[in-house]
């Protein structure tokens, strides 16, 4: 395995990283120069990003033959659409270098933890913004071809409805004005025939970001005839990753047996999305 990385720059930022985890091909395994990709983009509340969404996440992926890549982003004081365009130039670098980090680029996933989610569904969302273009981006280019959303925030009504307090992404969304900060606000209003097919899943007991934003955001797709599997599991706190031992807090109450299908079952639904991809379940 090769590890990449790379400093990303933008119109408005030099500061996101994109690291790979890049499997190279072996005579052994004949049939593998181009694997399905996945970007994992950790959550945060646009305040850090989370560790135990990052390289855990992209290492489980890649044991199940993808090429994965995490992308570090910019946080507050740095509002959107900074985070936007490094999620844009990280899709652009993969797909740039599809031959080089032996990937197919027409089967490259995003996969956004809660914030992060935030920032997956709307580059999925607002890849075609004329905003987009103007900085150099086109859809085809920087839009994934599947979606995968974990307790994402995609309305800001909606999470905002449980916090008292000041929050983050009301505070990274609304910073400043400036492009798309609108159509960030309520994102599953952006659903179109465009976005990719997503699969999403949540907690209905998550008090940070309500189950209804997966709801909103699946029944969004289903208006729009995209293509969906939407998994709610019964119990489980906010930024559970992996919910097993390997993403365990240092609370050490990230454990949530019941939880730890959604991976499997990502993976079986990326089978069907790239049905001619080596990806095992």
């Amino acid at each position: 395995m090769e590890l990449i990385q790379q400093t990303l720059t933008t119109p408005l930022t030099q500061s996101a990283t994109l690291t790979g985890y890049i499997q190279t091909p072996s005579a052994e395994m004949p049939g593998k120069d181009h694997r399905p990709a996945i970007l994992v983009i950790p959550g945060g509340g646009y305040t850090m990003v989370s560790d135990r969404e990052a390289e855990p996440v992209a290492l489980a992926y890649a044991s199940h033959g993808f090429q994965a890549f995490v992308l570090r982003y910019s946080v507050l004081p740095v509002a959107w659409p900074a985070q936007l365009l490094e999620a844009a130039e990280a899709m652009h670098q993969i797909r740039a270098h599809a031959d080089a980090w032996y990937l197919n680029p027409n089967q490259v996933a995003t996969l956004g933890f809660s914030a992060g989610g935030h920032l997956a569904a709307g580059l999925a969302t607002l890849a075609d913004q004329p905003f987009m273009v103007k900085q150099g981006y086109q859809a085809a280019d920087i839009r994934a071809n599947a979606l995968l959303l974990g307790y994402a925030v995609v309305s800001l009504s909606a999470t905002a409805a449980v916090h008292d307090g000041p929050d983050p992404m009301q505070q990274a969304v609304h910073a400043q004005d400036g492009p798309l900060l609108k159509e960030a606000t309520e994102l599953q209003q952006q659903v179109t025939a465009n976005t990719p097919p997503t699969f999403l899943w949540a907690t209905a007991t998550d008090a940070v970001v309500p189950v209804q934003n997966s709801l909103q955001f699946a029944s969004a797709l289903d208006q729009a005839n995209v293509p969906f599997a939407l998994h709610i599991f019964p119990q489980g706190h906010h930024g559970l990753s992996l919910a097993n031992a390997v993403t365990n807090g240092r609370l050490g109450n990230d454990l949530e047996p019941t939880v730890t299908p959604w991976l499997k079952l990502s993976l079986q639904w990326l089978q069907v999305t790239f049905p001619d991809a080596a990806i095992t379940a």
